[in-house]
């Protein structure tokens, strides 16, 4: 048997999963949600819009593999339990694929102004495609938006969001910037 995961950490991630994944809430990840998120986005941005355009290419590429690095046909349906056992396989230090064009895509959402930072505002717009309120997302914001004096800064790097995101989903850590990333985990 594996070793114990940190209740923590399975927290955060069953939070990443009923937040970020099943989009349409239905307690499965199913390609429905990634194509709910789509047009989420291209009512948002305007369906001729780079960030449409881009949702559509990336996310059917993250989508396959998803479910390929799980085992499972495309049009399957991704548990939450398969979802758990995805996360703690990757511990061992391996990242799929998906992980990493996955975090790519959402630092591209973020940048709405592609200009390669995240301010606030981006943050906040983007949050709230996934029901975080404003004033949750603002919190979130300005918990994890600090440089190295630990001082408030108006946007963070793709750098500063790749550390952010490795906290959130690897770190056992509460006091962890990181946690912050997806919003206030319940």
């Amino acid at each position: 048997m594996g070793k114990e995961v940190d209740a923590f950490l399975m927290r955060k991630w069953e939070y990443a999963f009923r937040v970020f994944f099943d989009v349409n809430r239905n307690g499965t990840l199913e390609w429905d949600d990634f194509q709910l998120l789509i047009e989420i986005i291209g009512a948002a941005r305007g369906p001729m819009s780079d960030e449409y355009l881009s949702a559509k290419l990336a996310l059917n590429e993250i989508w396959h593999k998803l479910t390929a690095a799980i085992g499972l046909k495309h049009d399957d349906k991704v548990t939450e339990e398969d979802w758990m056992a995805m996360w703690k396989k990757s511990l061992n230090g391996s990242t799929p694929d998906w992980q990493k064009l996955y975090l790519e895509y959402m630092f591209q959402l973020l940048d709405a102004s592609g200009d390669k930072l995240v301010d606030q505002s981006e943050y906040i717009q983007v949050m709230g495609y996934f029901d975080i309120s404003r004033s949750e997302a603002t919190a979130c914001f300005d918990k994890f938006a600090l440089n190295e004096q630990g001082e408030l800064v108006m946007a963070i790097t793709y750098e500063k969001f790749v550390t952010l995101w490795e906290e959130y989903f690897t770190s056992t850590d509460m006091n962890s910037t990181g946690n912050y990333l997806l919003g206030f985990i319940d």
